[in-house]
């Protein structure tokens, strides 16, 4: 009976702490057959907690795949240093940190880690520039907890060590997104939000990081 009644006193908590969260990660767009990304083995995860959401810009994007090209010059702007301070990982995913935690007690601040119950805001870009999803605008972060295949491979990745109120851009190569089958309407002829084999953008404010309710 005490077990149980502390598994819903931590739920109860998770719910206060996510807020006006959705709870996990949802499909960009309803009624879309999002692909079944597989995420790498060892893989090791981590996250941070509490942000206000970032006035994003398309400015500076750059492809995940050359993580040194900047996109679409018509569309976004880039400039040498925002190229030279991308972070490479060996998986292929690249990213910048466009906003740190340097507060007074950032040294005692953990990074997110694997199972940890973490709230999200960002802006997710196809390669030119467009928008094909965007928590900022709805008004509503996302919620999930880090390693139980909730989002895309890479949106984890790109979290990991991240503490609260920072902010990162991810630059998602295709395998670590939607793959080889994107995010599809189910009618056809309707095409698809992100089409296969498609690197992706994504400007990410950690909002809240803990642990795992239950």
């Amino acid at each position: 009976k005490g077990k149980a009644s502390a598994m819903i006193s931590k739920a109860v908590l998770a719910l206060a702490i996510a807020g006006a969260a959705e709870a996990f990660c949802p499909s960009p767009l309803a009624g879309l057959a999002p692909a079944k990304a597989t995420r790498p083995s060892g893989m090791e995860l981590r996250m941070s907690a509490h942000a206000p959401a970032p006035g994003i810009t398309r400015r500076g994007l750059v492809s995940g795949a050359t993580a040194a090209v900047v996109l679409s010059s018509g569309v976004m702007g880039g400039n040498a240093a925002e190229v030279k301070d991308l972070v490479r990982l060996e998986n292929g995913l690249s990213y910048q940190v466009k906003k740190a935690n340097t507060g007074p007690l950032s040294a005692l601040a953990p990074g997110v880690i694997d199972g940890d119950f973490v709230i999200v805001d960002y802006i997710a870009y196809l390669r030119d520039g467009t928008i094909f999803d965007n928590t900022v605008k709805r008004g509503k972060p996302v919620a999930f907890q880090m390693g139980k295949k909730q989002t895309i491979p890479g949106l984890e990745i790109g979290l990991i060590g991240m503490k609260a109120g920072e902010q990162r851009r991810l630059f998602v190569p295709a395998r670590l997104g939607y793959g080889e089958r994107g995010v599809c309407f189910e009618d056809a002829s309707k095409g698809c939000l992100v089409p296969a084999n498609t690197d992706l953008v994504y400007d990410v404010t950690l909002v809240s990081v803990g642990p795992s309710p239950i």
